[in-house]
């Protein structure tokens, strides 16, 4: 008697059903959507049944709400085309203003680095001018001190003589020097005056422009800080409906199954493309092959003796534990 044949054909048509059901899981599978794609194509041609018809109305009602949400998509983005568009367009034309506000204050800058020079050297000079107009005056008041000493002694000799003729000479030309000094130094106060004046209209035509150009750097930021959120809303608008529209096309996965059921049931094809019922009258075919062999394999495990399969699988086992054991000890005393 053959103690391992029973457990044997068991085991394997345990691991052969384990495989068909793996495969009838798939060609189900492939079923549902041969039979989905048979509605799909002819859900519009065929009258239906009162219960069949509420499948066709509910797909009927889902493309409607597709077509209305589809359109409002293609509206959101036209839109959000538009104020990209227009972003784009304000941001060349920002370029372009903000280019020749920089380039319109170049040429003031230069002219009021040339007036704060010349300024500063007027200022500079001032202090010699000054000190110029002091030591005239402090030779006059010399001078007359001196003289005033000179004639109080009394007695004045020769040399003293000609030495107060030469004091006399230039006192008479100290007026005319000190007039030449005086208006040097009217000159450069007006020419002070003057640079002051200029340079302050020049670093206010500066400032106005440096003004002017934050207000447009700030305009802009504005317009186009509005534009991005407008944008952004629409299109977290337009992927909200975007998922409504994908919700409705996978709840149109059941009606246009049941349909196409109805339709390989009563072996109406679809008019653009027959092919489709054909390939789920063949899958069908598929299923009840591998189920038929199924049930095949389950009669004939019924037909075994139980006593003997279990028997055959003890033997089995224990054999896989003996040849388990001795790899194991071979391995670990080597």
């Amino acid at each position: 008697m053959n103690y391992f044949a029973p457990g044997l054909r068991e085991l394997a048509r345990i691991l052969d059903r384990l495989g068909r059901r793996a495969r009838l899981l798939w060609e189900r599978r492939k079923l549902a959507q041969s039979e989905g794609h048979l509605g799909l194509l002819g859900w519009q041609q065929a009258d239906y049944d009162p219960d069949t018809q509420q499948h066709a109305d509910r797909l009927a009602e889902y493309e409607r709400s597709q077509l209305q949400l589809t359109n409002e998509s293609a509206a959101l983005g036209l839109a959000v085309q538009q104020l990209e568009e227009q972003r784009r367009s304000e941001r060349a034309t920002f370029d372009s203003q903000r280019t020749e506000r920089l380039a319109a204050q170049k040429p003031l800058s230069k002219p009021i680095e040339e007036s704060a020079k010349a300024l500063a050297d007027l200022r500079r000079e001032r202090p010699k001018l000054e000190a110029q107009l002091g030591i005239v005056d402090k030779g006059v008041a010399d001078r007359e001190k001196n003289y005033r000493d000179l004639l109080s002694k009394g007695e004045v000799t020769p040399e003293e003589q000609t030495t107060v003729q030469e004091w006399q000479r230039q006192s008479l030309s100290i007026p005319h020097e000190k007039l030449t000094w005086r208006g040097r130094l009217n000159d450069l106060n007006e020419s002070e005056a003057r640079l002051q004046t200029e340079l302050q209209e020049q670093r206010a035509a500066l400032s106005a422009e440096i003004e002017a150009l934050k207000n447009l750097e700030k305009s802009f930021a504005e317009s186009d800080d509005a534009l991005v959120k407008q944008i952004a809303a629409h299109k977290r608008e337009k992927q909200k409906l975007e998922r409504q529209i994908n919700d409705f096309e996978k709840a149109k996965t059941h009606p246009y199954r049941e349909i196409g059921r109805i339709l390989a049931d009563h072996r109406i094809e679809p008019l653009n493309q027959p092919e489709a019922l054909s390939a789920v009258l063949v899958q069908r075919e598929k299923i009840l092959e591998q189920e038929a062999k199924m049930a095949a394999s389950l009669e004939q495990s019924g037909q075994e003796n139980r006593e003997q399969v279990w028997s055959g699988w003890l033997i089995i086992m224990a054999l896989a534990v003996l040849v388990f054991g001795a790899v194991w000890i071979a391995f670990h005393w080597r």
